[in-house]
């Protein structure tokens, strides 16, 4: 082999090695080839020289003359195909090497030094038969023609040509010389048609497969053969054959040939009719004119097709079927169903619903018929280059899922629409969109983002309630999967992580996935900064952050640390200075201008964090926008529509509100002193008639001296209180609030004034017109905070500020109570609990990934009941509050209070229902103002020492109440323990109720048992009600010793709710997914027990000391008092749930069972688990939270039992609750097989068992195995009557009933066990096998025989007895 030129070598050495290949004749490493053009077939030839345009004149010749050289005929150039062929023949025959390299070299020189002359000596020069008369030809000017309808197979003819056709070469100044052409093509013709009529022969089958030589021939005979053959066949009989041979070829090859011949005839009448033209018939054209419209006709197209058309000469009528009239859509899928398609609105198209094709809902492949698009098909579209497309498929995206979060669909379709769509990845789309060049795109996908994030419902809803108690506290909305993220110390690094894609975190949560995966803030900012979109854009922009920040305080301050996004925005959108605006007209460049919804987004950031609060009020002073903004009285004055003005400085209240209850922006008070004191003024004036805005206005300036007068009271404290609530230095004191307790006394009083009147307007009208009451539950809020500051306060006066207080109740709060308008408010309580009516929550197209508050709106309106325009919760929580606060700081009140609080009326009626009614599965965030009603109700009823008749009542709203609480409230489950729920006066049992009681007591009231010492056991239920009564301090320890992990959020909770400003750190609760406390929470101190020891080896389990015992007997002690009191509370929580708890008292410390109060408290809740109703009820088949499964807890049970339990009796029956015969067959066998060790001292008599003994023994065992079991015991000795005489029992009788069931299935075992049991030496074993009857306790073995047996039974053991005989001899 030649190797390959190396650098450094020179063209000498390249001619060396191109002479050293040659000399060698070595085949070429590579050989170009170039392959012939496969579009440039003879038939595509003949048909492109078929469809030229012939121009024709009459007289004149229509082929080209030929022409007669006179000399000896050289012959044609060859075609490169056979000068290649000579060429390689030439080669083989001997050429000189180098002269073929030569043929074959491209280089440009030698390209250039072979160009040669074209051969001409072939060329047939056109000689014209006319001759011009003139110099010139005549020129020729076009008339108006007429078009006439042509051959659909054929070109249509130019207008040029047209124009030809109809002058003479005179005309044109020619003479013409007279040729026979006529007679020559006549006589061509004839020849063609014998030529071919002689020739006729097969089509396809040439017989080249038959003779090289003669094939032709053979295949003419076979053919002829055929032809005499079918001549003297019939019809029919031809048909048949030409069936049987089509069935028998491939149905390709069939249609292969088909296509062949119809190609070929079609050419051949092509070919013909282009030289013949002139020569067809009129009969041949009217046929052809009358065919054209047939196919029109039966196509029934609304526009008949033209040849004249444009690119309409060959009309294909399959691909103009588009245009015919759409067939009625199927409505056959009444089963199945239909793919939802959509219009542009959103609205769903249903399948007989008629619209015309004209409105443009028709445009999709799938299901022509049907109008709209799918939602697979929107996404196709989002895709599609065309720009009207995209934005076409993006706003009907968002307006079908603004729809969808009203509820509008959900009725109408299968499936959620929202998880669906979230699933699919339309986010992708939409963050795609976001990035195009295309303005419209853009401000497009905005707003589908906006549709799919942002609910206008749930920000209308939290907007709705800020006015009430603690409305200012907004939920968390992250998923729970995320706030476990964020909470857990998972000590691994995150490069040993595990990589996730965005699709990943996007199924875990949107918000996270858009801000830290998506970059989804950057991009924002880029729009708002370079593209400056008009106003509907912006807003959503806003509202789309207002989103992001309410996800959770960290969303919000990935949103201050966006690099120029909230500098934007203050600056642009946030000014202090602005043009003169159209007042009149409404905006749409919102850019340099105010606008409401920045200031919400301040505000929704302010909540998050005192840390994000006071970087906004320094770094981007938003306290002087409070000045700008507020300082003016009248709104107009901002030179702002009017509305906009109002929603501004609604907004810049709601946000100083929000920093003022972290103690900032406090000295803007002061700054801003005189403007307050005018808008006082007009509220002591003109507030009655004010339209909605400017009410909304004045009830958030409400809002804001309430938070100044809880602030102010605070510094005081801080500065003049006791040691403990000073600062330690003066350098400390200095960073306070500037506001004083001096500052709004006179504010207090004037706003104290103003309540007065609006409460007093309320007693007289509100019965007659119902009107928005947020204004006075502002004032009432003021009233309560301001009293609850004044008398903490180092100022307050008791005789003067009691007797002010007194005044006050007097005054205002005992008329308001009593008058018909209050109870007017009240009397809608029932119809508008959303835990009294949830069949108005509607079903939530929610996401796992996209959590929200699952709020709807309906013509305007919230459909959350305790939310509705004239919702009572807000205000009668308001007014219970204002009552608590009188009640604690006046004590002679109290008693008239509560009273009044549980006199009959609708709220005591609402009391009672709430009480009694179902519990609700879901949670939602403003259950809680509900909430806040019962707490309020709960702590002035039981203020009352002397309210014996409410306490069944508070007894059942307290325990609903703790499973109710969202996280938040933890404030108000610590409050709820250590002050009402073991208070004396709540559970006292009367005098005369326990001496009736113990008149009545019966013997089955009392449970007799014999303890592991054994120590006769009498438990009496009445007596151990009393004495939990008398342990309820012990117990409350307990409970709050319990709960003490959950003190630095009930400490948050506390700043939260008493609203102390300076110790604050945030308005944000957790997310709103469940209760704080579950249903079987009475447990709780037991199973953090039972967990702790059960992580332990178990050399340490039975060092449990006096402390761990009195805490499981305090649990033991609460529960039952709870079953006996209160057994409609208890049934919340399912049988089975509660029998496993108790079950863990004996997993928890070796003998802690047998602690004498323990052992009898857990045989009085045995009682209770027996009775035949919660005995129906269990099912261990259940999933128990806490535990991964039933059969686990079971086990450990059974193996404490062998270990410690020295077969006490009471141990024996929680033992024996899961092998009854109704529950899982693996818990049987858990006992007989794997711990088959307590059979032998299961020494439990059959009269000390409280559950039934039919249980045991009904139905009969079906297992076949368990069936063994029992025999093999039985016969082995194992199982004695007098070591477990229960387990005897139960397999004595299944045995018995097995043996003697006359099914024909396994009657080999039940003839071998037969036989062993007569050949057993234990009699008695036998005669129990063989003749039980029934059960009898008032036999010693509990065991009723046949004295004689059945003749059934009789003639099987004869039968057993004979076969085995048989078999022996």
């Amino acid at each position: 082999m030649i190797p390959r030129p190396k650098p450094g070598e020179s063209e000498d050495d390249l001619l060396r090695f191109q002479q050293e290949f040659l000399a060698k004749q070595e085949k070429s490493a590579a050989s170009l080839v170039k392959k012939p053009d496969k579009r440039k077939t003879s038939t595509s030839q003949t048909t492109a020289f078929c469809e030229k345009d012939v121009v024709e004149i009459n007289e004149l010749p229509s082929t080209k003359p030929e022409y007669d050289h006179g000399g000896p005929q050289i012959p044609h150039k060859k075609s490169r195909f056979s000068a290649s062929r000579d060429q390689t023949a030439t080669a083989a025959a001997g050429d000189d090497p180098e002269a073929i390299i030569d043929k074959h070299d491209k280089h440009m020189a030698a390209v250039l030094t072979k160009i040669v002359e074209r051969d001409t000596r072939n060329m047939q020069p056109f000689t014209s038969v006319l001759e011009c008369s003139s110099g010139f030809p005549k020129v020729m000017h076009r008339g108006n023609l007429e078009q006439k309808k042509t051959d659909g197979t054929k070109k249509p003819r130019s207008l040029f040509a047209q124009q030809m056709s109809k002058i003479s070469p005179s005309e044109l100044g020619l003479v013409v010389k007279e040729k026979p052409t006529q007679t020559h093509t006549a006589a061509r013709t004839t020849q063609t048609h014998v030529q071919s009529s002689s020739n006729s022969g097969p089509h396809f089958i040439k017989g080249t497969g038959l003779s090289a030589t003669f094939g032709e021939e053979e295949a003419q005979k076979i053919h002829q053969e055929n032809v005499n053959k079918m001549a003297t066949m019939s019809s029919e009989e031809i048909l048949e054959e030409r069936n049987k041979l089509l069935q028998m070829l491939d149905p390709k090859l069939v249609s292969f040939l088909t296509s062949k011949k119809n190609r070929q005839t079609s050419e051949g009448q092509t070919h013909t009719s282009d030289q013949d033209e002139k020569m067809e018939t009129s009969e041949s054209k009217q046929s052809e004119k009358k065919q054209t419209p047939k196919e029109g006709e039966e196509l029934d197209l609304p526009i008949k097709p033209d040849r004249k058309w444009i690119h309409m000469n060959k009309v294909e009528y399959d691909k103009l079927s588009w245009l015919k009239d759409l067939p009625p859509p199927s409505t056959d899928h009444n089963k199945t169903g239909t793919t939802a398609r959509f219009d542009f609105e959103g609205n769903l198209v249903t399948v007989d619903e008629g619209i015309d094709v004209k409105y443009g809902l028709h445009h999709h492949g799938d299901e022509p018929e049907r109008a709209g698009y799918s939602l697979e098909e929107l996404f196709l579209l989002c895709r599609s280059t065309n720009i009207q497309q995209r934005i076409l498929s993006l706003k009907t995206l968002g307006n079908i899922l603004v729809k969808t979060r009203n509820g509008d669909l959900e009725d109408q379709v299968n499936s959620a629409i929202l998880p669906t769509v979230l699933n699919a990845g339309i986010l992708f789309l939409v963050r795609w969109a976001m990035d195009d060049s295309v303005e419209g795109v853009v401000c497009m996908a905005v707003k589908t983002l906006h549709s799919i994030v942002v609910s206008e419902a749930d920000e209308e809803s939290l907007d709705r309630v800020l006015p009430w108690f603690q409305g200012h506290v907004s939920p968390c909305l992250k998923t729970t999967k995320m706030s476990a993220e964020m909470t857990s110390n998972d000590p691994t690094p995150e490069d040993e992580k595990p990589l996730e894609t965005d699709a990943d975190v996007l199924k875990r949560d949107v918000i996270y996935c858009l801000v830290m995966r998506m970059n989804l803030l950057p991009c924002l900012h880029h729009i708002l900064f370079h593209s400056h979109p008009q106003a509907p854009t912006v807003l959503q922009g806003l509202e789309i952050l207002i989103r992001i920040v309410r996800h959770s305080p960290q969303m919000a301050y990935e949103v201050e640390r966006c690099h120029g996004l909230l500098e934007l925005i203050v600056e642009e959108f946030l000014p202090t200075s602005w043009r003169l605006l159209d007042v009149k007209a409404p905006l749409s460049d919102l850019y340099g201008v105010p606008v409401p919804m920045a200031m919400k987004l301040v505000r929704c950031l302010a909540q998050s964090g005192r840390n994000l609060a006071a970087t906004l009020v320094d770094k981007y002073h938003i306290k002087a926008r409070f000045l700008r903004y507020l300082v003016e009285k009248n709104a107009d004055d901002l030179l702002l529509p009017q509305s906009e003005a109002l929603r501004l400085q609604i907004e810049s209240y709601r946000t100083w509100r929000a920093c003022l209850s972290y103690g900032l922006a406090a000295d803007l008070f002061t700054d801003i002193f005189p403007c307050i004191l005018s808008q006082l003024e007009g509220l002591q004036r003109d507030y009655l008639e004010s339209p909605t805005l400017k009410c909304t206005r004045m009830t958030a300036f409400i809002t804001v001296l309430e938070s100044v007068v809880l602030l102010a009271a605070q510094c005081d404290q801080r500065k003049f209180g006791s040691s403990a609530s000073k600062l330690p230095s003066d350098s400390d004191q200095n960073l306070l609030p500037s506001v004083t307790w001096s500052q709004i006394t006179d504010v207090s009083q004037i706003v104290l004034d103003v309540c007065h009147k609006c409460l007093k307007n309320l007693e007289n009208t509100y019965q007659h017109k119902k009107f928005n009451l947020d204004y006075e539950v502002s004032c009432l809020n003021f009233m309560a905070s301001y009293i609850s500051s004044w008398s903490s306060h180092k100022s307050f006066d008791p005789v003067a500020g009691l007797q002010s207080i007194e005044k006050i109740f007097t005054d205002v709060l005992e008329p308001l109570i009593k008058s018909l308008g209050f109870q007017a408010v009240i009397s809608s309580l029932c119809s508008c609990s959303s835990f009294l009516h949830p069949e108005h929550q509607l079903k939530r197209e929610y996401a796992d990934n996209l959590p929200g508050l699952g709020l709807r709106i309906n013509d305007g309106h919230l459909i959350e009941p305790c939310l509705q325009e004239y919702s009572p919760f807000g205000m009668v929580g308001a007014v219970l509050r204002v009552l608590c606060i009188t009640s604690q700081v006046h004590k002679g009140l109290q008693a008239k209070i509560a009273d009044l609080i549980s006199s009959e009326g609708h709220l005591l009626t609402y009391q009672r229902k709430m009480a009694n009614c179902p519990r609700s599965t879901s949670s939602c965030h403003f259950n809680k103002y509900e909430d806040l009603v019962m707490y309020f109700f709960i702590k002035l009823v039981t203020s009352n020492p002397a309210s014996e008749k409410t306490a069944p009542l508070v007894q059942k709203l307290m325990l609903r109440l703790m499973t109710q609480l969202q996280h938040g409230d933890e404030f108000l489950v610590h409050d709820l323990l250590s002050t009402v729920m073991f208070s004396p006066n709540v559970w006292k049992q009367d005098k005369d109720e326990m001496t009736s009681s113990l008149e009545n007591l019966q013997l089955s009231d009392a449970v007799h048992l014999c303890s592991v010492t054994q120590e006769q056991v009498t438990v009496n239920q009445t007596q151990l009600v009393a004495a939990t009564l008398s342990q309820l301090v012990p117990i409350r320890a307990t409970y709050l010793q319990a709960l003490s992990s959950h003190q630095k959020m009930a400490i948050h909770s506390r700043h939260r709710f008493l609203m102390q400003a300076l110790e604050v750190q945030n308005l944000v609760s957790s997310t709103p997914a469940e209760t704080l406390l579950p249903l079987d929470w009475m447990y709780l101190p037991l199973i953090d027990l039972y967990n702790r020891f059960s992580s332990v080896g178990a050399d340490v389990q039975d060092a449990l000391s006096k402390t761990e015992v009195s805490m499981v007997t305090s649990v033991l002690r609460w529960v039952y008092l709870l079953e006996k009191s209160q057994p409609q509370v208890t049934e919340s929580v399912s049988p089975t749930l509660r029998v496993s708890r108790v079950m863990c008292t004996f997993l928890t410390g070796n003998d802690l069972f047998m602690d004498k109060t323990v052992y009898l408290y857990l045989a009085a809740l045995l009682r209770e688990f027996s009775t035949p109703r919660l005995l129906g009820q269990l099912n261990f088949d259940e999933q128990i939270p806490g535990i991964v499964s039933f059969y686990d807890l079971y086990s450990a049970l059974l193996q404490q039992f062998e270990a410690v339990s020295f077969g006490d009796s009471l141990f024996s029956c929680y033992i024996l609750l899961p092998i009854q015969q109704k529950h899982d067959l693996q818990l049987r066998k858990a006992l007989w097989m794997e711990h088959s060790g307590i059979l032998r001292y299961m020494h439990i008599s059959l009269k000390e068992i409280p559950i039934p003994l039919d249980n045991f023994l009904n139905p009969e065992e079906s297992d076949v195995e368990l069936i063994r079991l029992y025999f093999q015991n039985l016969l082995s000795r194992r199982l004695q009557f007098h070591w477990s005489p229960l387990l005897y029992l139960i397999a004595i009788h299944h045995v018995n009933r097995f043996i003697y069931n006359q099914d024909k299935k396994h009657s080999r075992l039940k003839h071998g066990m037969i036989l062993q049991t007569i050949k057993s030496h234990h009699k008695e074993l036998c005669q129990h096998l063989l003749h039980y009857k029934m059960v009898d306790l008032e036999k010693d073995s509990g065991i009723e025989l046949y004295r004689e047996l059945p003749q059934i039974r009789r003639g099987l053991l004869e039968q057993v007895k004979s076969e085995s005989t048989e078999s022996s001899s």
